[in-house]
């Protein structure tokens, strides 16, 4: 039932489809998922390592690695603590998309509240900072760079959203997942079985979340398989193949005259 309403859904958008294809030359499609199998490459943005292991994956499916940077829309970081607080930093990202987060983020800054950590709280777009409690150990910014944010975090609390669950694991930080929807079930699963963090109902209370980040931080063993992750993930990262393969694929396609 759901693969055939599926199937309508998108069907209905084939004749749109199929005039963005003539203009780029492409021949028409009966429906646009059977682009799926024309593509010469499938390209998997993420670490094997990561990944549960395939049975079989069809010839065009090819893993390059994941894509680290932080988005051209993240602001500029300047720390409210002085550089000498060794309390233990957690980072908390949730979508910066509106998945309805102001609750889960609530509670986590409830459950912060009492520990003896530094957090950093990044809403993005979605939502209005003014909305969510304030703490005093607690910094709630618009957006901030990750990649200066997780060399020195000790935890990672997020949605499970793919890209900061993979640049967490690149940097060798264990994650308390909350997942409210799309992939993020399947990245926590990912984390919890390679023993990298735990999983948690976006739906817990404060004290369940207290005592979930409390485990991860009292606990080396999630560090542990953070770290042994994060290497190959960051190997991965270095080595992209991405823009190599799509050379190669272009290199064979006719060109493509735009008027």
């Amino acid at each position: 039932m759901v693969r055939n309403f599926t199937l309508r859904i998108f069907g209905r958008g084939t004749a749109a489809f199929n005039a963005t294809r003539r203009a780029l030359g492409l021949p028409p499609l009966a429906h646009p998922f059977e682009q799926v199998t024309r593509i010469a490459r499938h390209l998997v943005l993420t670490s094997p390592v990561f990944d549960f292991p395939a049975t079989l994956l069809p010839e065009n499916v090819v893993y390059t690695g994941p894509e680290l940077d932080d988005p051209e829309w993240v602001e500029a970081w300047n720390s409210p603590w002085s550089v000498d607080d060794q309390r233990p930093l957690v980072v908390v990202g949730f979508s910066s998309t509106f998945q309805d987060q102001r609750g889960p983020l609530s509670r986590i800054i409830e459950a912060l509240r009492p520990l003896n950590t530094r957090a950093v709280v990044t809403v993005g777009p979605a939502l209005n900072m003014a909305d969510l409690p304030a703490a005093h150990n607690v910094f709630v910014c618009r957006s901030a760079p990750h990649n200066q944010l997780l060399p020195d975090a000790a935890a990672v609390v997020t949605h499970g959203g793919h890209g900061t669950v993979i640049r967490s694991l690149a940097a060798g930080v264990p994650l308390l997942c909350m997942p409210m929807g799309r992939d993020q079930s399947d990245n926590a699963a990912r984390v919890v079985a390679r023993g990298a963090g735990l999983r948690l109902s976006s739906k817990s209370s404060p004290k369940s979340i207290r005592n979930g980040v409390l485990e991860i931080l009292e606990s080396p063993c999630y560090r542990e398989k953070a770290r042994e992750m994060g290497k190959v993930i960051a190997k991965d990262a270095r080595n992209s193949s991405a823009t190599q393969i799509l050379e190669e694929v272009a290199a064979t396609l006719p060109r493509v005259a735009h008027g």
